[in-house]
């Protein structure tokens, strides 16, 4: 077949990490596939070092892509005019959309099946848009059971196909017993943004008032300086590495003993699946997808209430017993099967060649 994803930017986000990964195995699998990207790195505000080392990682497998631009978020005739003629150029079976700007694109196109992922736990823009999707969208995939709820209601099919990981990034752990040490390695990764919930994750990890731990915090956004900010009212810089967009988040998962998420709202975060298949003990918030994993995995805790004092409980255990970390650890590598990428490909081209075979479109 000849697979189109449409999706945001080169950036260092899950669902564009999804997508790449998605992308490659599809191209090993034999078919040819086609990369469309909303903006550039330089018009999102994204690193630009970063997006080189995506769009080689894209070419080195013969996957070409393109862009349309910035402006067309705010003249989407523009967009979809832009993507018709990508559409047409590129020969595409079927267009799988990984945001609903490509969804509105979409309408522009007419005789391809068009799918769609929903990569939150919030829609993005008011629920009627969806009932508009429905005449376009051929089936939805959702990337958890939060998300599936989310969409359940359409009148289209709703297929749940879990976030998943190419191993190829992962650098499992061994699990042997853990030594009682003094210092703990924490490590968060993802963007410094709003929903990450940060300013949680800071508070809980200056509670613990050992300056021998340390925190690594792997993304960029504009929460940064907020969160320097904060970090040195808590008396914790010094124990903190901001590292920016990093290429090798596989390495950094494993030289580190626990994986922290304190989002205020996600979908299913790559970020935490590439924790878990390394084999690192989490602690999430009860948000999105997040939770299914935990309790699949039994991995670590989730944490229901959204204050300091309760992730500061939760992280105190973590640090403080060696033996349950090297618990949670073996239970990671043994129960995170179901998150490998090879499986997730399987399941999407199945759905693709079914609808192409059914010859739905519009």
């Amino acid at each position: 077949m000849r697979i189109l994803h449409f999706v945001s930017s080169p950036a260092a986000g899950g669902a564009e990490t999804y997508v790449r990964d998605l992308s490659i195995l599809m191209r090993r699998k034999g078919h040819d596939v086609h990369v469309v990207f909303l903006q550039s790195a330089a018009e999102s505000g994204r690193d630009a070092d970063f997006e080189q080392s995506f769009l080689e990682s894209l070419s080195a497998q013969s996957i070409s892509y393109s862009f349309i631009g910035k402006e067309a978020r705010k003249k989407p005739w523009l967009g979809g005019f832009r993507f018709r003629k990508i559409v047409k150029s590129f020969s595409a079976d079927i267009i799988h959309c990984h945001l609903y700007y490509a969804v509105l694109f979409s309408f522009f196109v007419f005789r391809v099946p068009v799918v769609y992922t929903h990569h939150s736990f919030r829609l993005g823009v008011p629920k009627f848009f969806y009932r508009v999707f429905d005449f376009k969208v051929a089936f939805y995939i959702a990337i958890c059971g939060a998300c599936k709820k989310l969409l359940d209601g359409s009148s289209r099919k709703v297929t749940q196909i879990n976030n998943a990981v190419s191993k190829e990034r992962i650098f499992p752990k061994l699990t042997a017993m853990e030594e009682p040490r003094s210092d703990v390695t924490c490590v968060f990764v993802g963007s410094l943004r709003e929903p990450k919930n940060l300013s949680l994750l800071l508070g809980a990890f200056g509670s613990l008032k050992n300056s021998n731990h340390q925190l690594l915090i792997a993304g960029e956004g504009p929460e940064k300086e907020h969160l320097l900010s904060l970090a040195d009212s808590l008396g914790i810089r010094n124990q903190l590495q901001f590292l920016g967009n990093v290429s090798n988040v596989g390495e950094i998962l494993a030289q580190s003993d626990v994986f922290l998420m304190s989002s205020a709202w996600e979908g299913l975060p790559i970020a935490l699946i590439e924790a878990t298949l390394t084999g690192l003990p989490v602690i999430v918030t009860n948000v999105g997808g997040c939770a299914e994993v935990v309790h699949k995995c039994a991995n670590g805790f989730v944490v229901d209430d959204l204050t300091v004092d309760s992730y500061a409980l939760a992280l105190k255990r973590m640090v403080d017993n060696p033996e349950l970390r090297a618990s949670f650890s073996r239970n990671a590598l043994n129960f995170s099967g179901d998150y490998e990428i090879n499986e997730a490909v399987d399941m999407h081209l199945l759905h693709y060649k079914s609808i192409v075979a059914s010859g739905e479109s519009s």
